[in-house]
């Protein structure tokens, strides 16, 4: 890891300079060396790395930065020689010496960013990965990164509208959770204990249902609590062992198909805009995409349009056929093929299907939120009509 070296060294002239640098004493020496100083105090200031894990910000982060340093004409391993010098994360820092590792010793930069992200587990879908390799292959690195940056970024904001929709329901359901907990660990059994044994077994159905399972989660509070918590753990282990594809669980769900199906294809058309823009051929944009998930159904319908493709047939005539696509898009796309406009038609269609996304989550949230409201209400209702029911029963009792 590189310091920061504060020093004092004296010129040729025997003048007394201040300077800092980054790097190591070695690298010191070799400065004073190069512009003929005489070091005569030096303090090392230790650099501390955020020991936080690389997140996809951080990935963002340094697409961007890679970006910006060879558009202006660095090469690959100054670039990453400059961004170690200035790393803030220590899985940052480790990522960038292992690319610049792999491409001294002659690796591509694609293939060296695949395998530090996979020495970090830092997982990357492998249109990240398409996106720089071609740009090597065409011999135009800025432009790849540059168009990966735009695909990322395209990607999170996605990601955030998610984020952002699901936020208030998961809120909803987490306090009704607590509602509950609180209803039968503390109300319910205190309003029990007023009955004596014998009252007891003379209540109604319902409410004699509600205390006697208050009483017993109250009677059984740390056995309840050691589940709760082991089922918690066992699931988070469950799903990243074995990861559930919840887009296609949500996608055979009648209302939440259609907004799968509109997240999928804006991220699809995006993609496809940002590399034919790049200056990549349709047929091999298509290919870019065999390697990663999307729904089974646009899966199939890409591979037949990348074979439909190479016979001459062209993408709006394939797209036609297939139910999953909408029939504006296939208008659109006829329009642009003929127009020679299709990185322009993908990136329209792309905003639109992104906005229509954002309008289904909307909508569907707009049903979400009131049926968790008058659930946690129902559920509500139901512990007050039990316990007025066990008050109106402790009077028939009496009498």
């Amino acid at each position: 890891m590189n310091n920061q070296i504060m020093y004092k060294a004296l010129t040729s002239t025997g003048e007394e300079i201040h300077g800092t640098i980054q790097g190591t004493l070695n690298d010191l020496e070799k400065m004073a060396r190069n512009k003929n100083l005489i070091i005569i105090d030096f303090k090392i200031k230790e650099r501390k790395l955020n020991l936080k894990a690389f997140n996809n910000s951080d990935f963002l982060a340094l697409v961007e930065e890679l970006y910006h340093l060879t558009n202006a004409g660095i090469s690959i391993d100054q670039a990453l020689k400059m961004l170690i010098q200035t790393a803030s994360k220590e899985a940052t820092h480790s990522i960038l010496e292992s690319m610049l590792m792999e491409i001294k010793s002659g690796s591509s930069l694609s293939v060296s960013l695949e395998h530090a992200l996979k020495k970090e587990h830092v997982s990357v879908d492998s249109l990240t990965i398409s996106f720089i390799a071609t740009a090597e292959e065409i011999g135009d690195i800025p432009s790849g990164l540059e168009q990966l940056f735009d695909y990322l970024t395209f990607h999170k904001k996605i990601q955030g509208d998610i984020k952002q929709a699901l936020a208030y329901p998961i809120f909803l359901m987490l306090m009704s959770v607590v509602v509950a907990l609180l209803i039968f660990f503390i109300i319910v059994p205190k309003f029990s204990s007023i009955f004596s044994p014998e009252e007891f077994e003379k209540l109604d159905s319902l409410p004699y249902a509600v205390l006697s399972l208050g009483q017993y989660l109250d009677a059984h509070m740390s056995e309840f609590f050691t589940f709760f918590i082991i089922l918690i753990i066992g699931t988070i282990f469950i799903l990243k062992k074995f990861p559930i594809p919840w887009l296609s669980v949500f996608y055979r769900i009648p209302k939440l198909s259609d907004i799968i199906v509109s997240l999928q294809l804006s991220i699809l058309y995006g993609a496809l805009s940002t590399m034919l823009k790049g200056g990549l051929e349709i047929d091999k944009a298509l290919r870019q995409f065999q390697r990663i998930k999307l729904l089974p159904e646009l899966q199939d319908l890409l591979k037949n349009a990348l074979s439909e493709i190479k016979k001459g047939e062209k993408l709006s005539s394939v797209f036609s056929i297939s139910m999953i696509i909408p029939s504006t898009d296939i208008a659109l796309l006829y329009v642009g093929e003929n127009s020679a406009t299709l990185p322009i038609i993908f990136k329209s269609l792309s905003r639109r299907h992104s906005e229509a996304f954002q309008a289904d989550v909307k909508r569907f949230l707009s049903i979400l939120e009131p049926a968790v409201i008058v659930l946690l209400g129902m559920f509500i209702a139901v512990i007050v009509v039990a316990i007025m029911m066990a008050v109106m029963s402790m009077t028939d009792i009496s009498g």
